[in-house]
């Protein structure tokens, strides 16, 4: 892919594609995106912002700016971050590739007898039993929900199995499954699980090897607790990044990657079919379909009236924001910085659409 890089220095805006499309993004709107990124660095104190905008299954523009540690190194298109909770839509995808495969069906029981789970955890009640892979998808399970008690942000020594047990033992559904929207790390966390369960895999085996790689996501995996090579140090305004268990939050949080992967990814399941999806129309659909009219999110994805498509994701010193635009545009922003409660999600959402419309001619 030819590349050039414009601006240099404390950040870097590289623009990818074929020669003539630099032509088409004159130099004052160049000069306005960077003016841009150094004033949202400024205001918010980021440390490092790495971004990807996409369209028609490519990548057209990335931006770079800040350090990637505590010791002033550069940060660059190849360091990896934390990607926290767009880490949901990678499972969903997955889930789907495995609903095409009719491997399980959408509408499958997680827990009893006949179900996914079967009796592996316990007997269970009558609204455990009513739960279907869908309710997981959608945040419509019935409880588990986001709060100060989430489950997957306690009991940090138990595993994946040890955790679905206690759970199941002394976390009961607040409501019958179907009838209330609330937001689910747990619930993700049973969709790795149903992953394994149904491919006799580990989640991250498997999501790699059918979901990441055919995408050209080839770089992305389950982060550790202290980072890795080519991956970004954390700065939190609150808690501590290293006393995360990332292996444990792989399904709802744990992956990292670069904006390169995560485009690469979007423009495969973006339905559009500028490069071959890898999943089928009626799966793009059911991802995006909410399960009543006023839900704020679909089966991996939170959706509005406009058909845009997104994810943010907020972590002790990460704070993510991704998208597939309703005109097949593709936002990724990755930041080493900030982490719950301090608004930098809602403001990486802001910055991008902001950047894609100085583009004379964008329309995303």
């Amino acid at each position: 892919m030819h590349r050039r890089t414009f601006l240099l220095g404390a950040g870097a805006l590289c623009l990818s594609g074929a020669a003539n499309a630099h032509a088409q993004i004159p130099e004052s709107a160049i000069q306005s995106i960077d003016a841009q990124c150094r004033t949202f660095m400024t205001t918010t104190g980021i440390r490092a912002l790495s971004a990807a905008i996409g369209r028609y299954g490519a990548t057209e523009m990335s931006l770079i700016y800040g350090v990637a540690d505590s010791k002033g190194t550069p940060v660059t298109a190849d360091h990896r971050f934390r990607i926290a909770s767009l880490s949901k839509p990678v499972t969903a995808v997955a889930i789907m590739k495995l609903s095409d495969q009719r491997k399980l069906s959408l509408n499958d029981a997680v827990f009893g007898p006949g179900s996914i789970f079967g009796n592996r955890y316990g007997p269970a009640n009558d609204r455990l039993r009513a739960i279907r892979v869908h309710h997981l998808l959608s945040h419509t399970a019935g409880g588990w929900p986001n709060d100060g008690a989430d489950p997957t942000m306690n009991y940090g020594w138990l595993d994946h199995h040890e955790l679905i047990e206690r759970v199941i033992a002394t976390h009961p559904l607040e409501a019958w499954p179907g009838q209330v929207q609330r937001y689910s790390n747990f619930g993700y966390c049973l969709l790795g699980r149903i992953v394994e369960q149904v491919t006799g895999q580990g989640y991250e085996a498997w999501v790699r090897r059918n979901v990441l790689v055919p995408s050209g996501a080839r770089t992305m995996q389950v982060g550790h607790d202290l980072p890795g090579p080519l991956e970004v140090e954390y700065f939190p305004s609150n808690g501590n990044p290293a006393a995360l268990n990332m292996p444990r939050l792989d399904a709802n949080g744990g992956w990292i990657a670069t904006p390169s992967d995560l485009v690469a990814l979007l423009a495969h399941i973006d339905g559009a079919n500028y490069v071959e999806n890898i999943i089928s129309q009626s799966a793009v659909r059911a991802m995006a379909a909410r399960p009543h009219p006023a839900a704020a999110f679909g089966h991996g994805w939170a959706v509005n009236d406009l058909r845009n498509r997104w994810h943010t994701g907020l972590l002790p010193g990460t704070s993510t924001f991704m998208c597939i635009t309703s005109r097949d545009y593709y936002f990724v922003a990755l930041t080493n910085s900030g982490g719950v409660g301090n608004g930098y999600a809602l403001a990486l959402d802001n910055l991008m659409w902001s950047l894609a419309r100085t583009v004379p001619g964008w329309n995303p």
